[in-house]
């Protein structure tokens, strides 16, 4: 029975022309280079422009000498306390972000190698059956799972297109399962090697459903946003109420900047272990055991 593949709604990138088009088209190299580029140029192009402004701000306004009144304390303590704030909180929070990434791509890279040794023992197994038993009928639904696996459902899960991906999954197994119930009408667990043929069929389709679980979902994309916001705003606030003179301003937060854009990249580049330039990729349905 032929596999229709099915495309639901995209939990990561909901849009066709979206991030997943950019990061599957755009080598990993030039990205990385793109997000520096883009996160210096930003910070460098408003410093040049605002500078005066900025250093308008930061200056305390001077005090008439026959005002008698109390004068508040310098704004640099407040700033200085806001960018340390925000600054740990970037920190702490992007350290938890790239260590659940990491721990989802250690996760996803351990059921995919799971999936394709119970596969590939499956595969055998159901080879040495006798034909009279619907050897052929099982190795072909096994065949068409691992067509499914590396042509239909891996391109949505590097694009997280996890609902559609569960629903391929879900028939490509039906589809086994339907070939395991024919044969064992016609006698297949007389045979010694049926309990290896199922036991590896139940662990195959286990590792599956923990590699599907690895793929992102929408609380990742939260998680990446607020660590990326607060970056950006530990980045303004440093620009704003820490100038310098012009020209030593623009390479301090050219600098500062192009760090940011490396740590946003890495975030980005780690949330999706079926993406990028370290994507994990199909075991089964292309690889000859």
């Amino acid at each position: 029975m032929p596999i229709s593949r099915c495309r639901g709604e995209n939990l990561w990138h909901p849009d066709p022309g979206s991030y997943a088009d950019y990061a599957l088209s755009v080598p990993t190299a030039v990205q990385l280079i793109l997000s520096v580029i883009v996160t210096a140029g930003i910070s460098v192009a408003l410093v040049w422009l605002f500078h005066g402004q900025i250093v308008s701000l930061a200056q305390e306004p001077e005090k008439d000498e026959t005002d008698s009144s109390p004068s508040p304390p310098a704004a640099h303590h407040l700033s200085g306390r806001i960018i340390q704030v925000t600054s740990l909180g970037f920190v702490f929070l992007f350290g938890f972000t790239v260590s659940q990434f990491i721990g989802g791509y250690r996760d996803a890279d351990a059921a995919t190698h799971e999936e394709a040794q119970y596969y590939y023992r499956a595969m055998a197994a159901a080879s040495q059956l006798p034909a009279a038993v619907g050897r052929d009928d099982l190795v072909a639904s096994l065949e068409s799972y691992g067509s499914v696996v590396a042509n239909d459902e891996w391109p949505l899960m590097e694009r997280a297109d996890a609902l559609s991906a569960y629903s391929l999954q879900s028939s490509a197994a039906a589809e086994v399962t339907a070939a395991l119930g024919r044969s064992l009408s016609l006698g297949a667990d007389q045979s010694p090697l049926w309990s290896t043929l199922t036991g590896s069929v139940d662990d195959m389709f286990m590792s599956a459903t923990d590699r599907l679980g690895a793929v992102p979902s929408p609380n990742a994309v939260g998680l990446l946003g607020v660590t990326i916001f607060l970056g950006v705003v530990s980045l303004a606030m440093t620009t704003i109420f820490q100038p310098t003179r012009r020209r030593l301003n623009i390479v301090l937060i050219a600098v500062m900047a192009a760090v940011y854009g490396v740590l946003f990249f890495v975030a980005v580049e780690l949330s999706n272990p079926f993406q990028g330039g370290s994507a994990i990729t199909p075991l089964i349905g292309v690889v000859v055991p």
